[in-house]
Formats: structure tokens, sequence, C-alpha cells
């Protein structure tokens, strides 16, 4: 083993090694640069957060929408709860009426569907003598409920319901007069279904 190995540093060597192993000037002024550096970051991105919240008074429904102003108020500060931009905003905004217009089309579609569904039930119930149950059912619904009667049932489709045309031309058969001597209320011609229990539009 060399001799030089066994023997003790001494202070000069030590010194050297120390010297040689410190980080130079150059660098500590580098790693102070970039710890300011770092720090000015930080302080721009806190600023940056700190911006004023977006404003979504230019959002606009589609024509034919409505909203009420406590719902379009809640929608917005969602919007900005989530931090979307106008734009996003002004997307999800025609995306959801969209939404809404599909969902009152199917309605519609369905409530039709419906309507005459009834409308067979009744005629299938009735067969030949369909005119002469609805010319009883409407004199019930004129002599009881009037013009606001006859306008339910037309808003609602109600009319075309078997059960209440079963129900007011029971009614409108215990009034007559005609049903005492033995007669009948003579049926109404050349009207459709809707026209005799509406009257023509």
């Amino acid at each position: 083993m060399s001799e030089s190995l066994n023997q003790p540093q001494t202070s000069a060597q030590m010194l050297q090694n120390t010297v040689l192993n410190a980080p130079s000037a150059a660098a500590q002024a580098a790693e102070g640069a970039d710890c300011g550096l770092e720090a000015v970051n930080q302080t721009e991105l806190r600023t940056e957060n700190r911006q004023d919240p977006p404003s979504y008074d230019g959002l606009t429904l589609p024509e034919g929408f409505d909203c009420a102003p406590e719902s379009w108020d809640a929608f917005k500060n969602l919007a900005r709860e989530i931090n979307l931009t106008p734009e996003q905003a002004q997307k999800l905004v025609e995306y959801e009426a969209s939404l809404a217009g599909r969902a009152t089309k199917d309605a519609a579609d369905e409530k039709r569907r419906t309507l005459e569904r009834w409308a067979d039930e009744t005629r299938a119930l009735y067969g030949a003598k369909l005119e002469e149950e609805i010319s009883y059912a409407l004199r019930a619904a004129d002599t009881f409920g009037g013009p606001d009667l006859r306008a339910l049932l037309e808003d609602t489709g109600l009319g075309n319901h078997p059960v209440i045309i079963r129900t007011l031309s029971g009614v409108g058969k215990s009034i007559s007069e005609d049903s005492f001597c033995g007669g009948k209320p003579s049926a109404p011609k050349d009207k459709t279904f809707a026209e005799a229990l509406y009257g023509k539009q």
C-alpha cells in the first residue's frame, strides 16, 4: 500500500478539498436568482387568480325561450363558480335550450297520440251511435259548464276521453226533454268527432 495514502492530510490539503467541494460564488448567485424568480412567478400567479370574475351580461336565450329571473341569476352564479368563460356559458345555454325544445316537441307528440287513442276508444265504444251520444254530451256540457267547460275539455283533450263522453252523455240524456217523450235529440250532421264536441273552429 502506498505510503502517501496512510499519511494524514495536511491543513492545506483539507482546505483545498473543502474549497473544491463548495459551490462557487456564481452558482450561489444563480441559486439565489432562481429562488427570487420562483417568488416572482408565485406572486404573478396569485395576481392572476385575483382577476375580476367574468361578466355574463351578454348571455342571451335563443328565440322562443324564456327563463325566470331567479333561474337566470342562478345559472350565471353557477357558471362563475365553475369558472366558465362567457363563450362557454353561451354554448351551454344554447345546448340546454335545444334539449328543452326537444322535450317540448316529444311531449306534444305524446299528447297527440294519447288524444288519438282516446278518440279511437270512444268511436269503438259507440260505433254508429257516436254522433247521438256526442249530441247528448254537448247538451250537458252547455247546460252545466257553458263555454268555460268546453274550453277546458278542448285545452286538456279530455273531451276525447270515453269516460268523459259517457258521463256527459248520461247527464245529457237525463236532462233531455226529448227523452221523456220517447224522442231522441237530432244528431249533428256532416261533422267530425272533434267538431261535434267542440264546435267549428
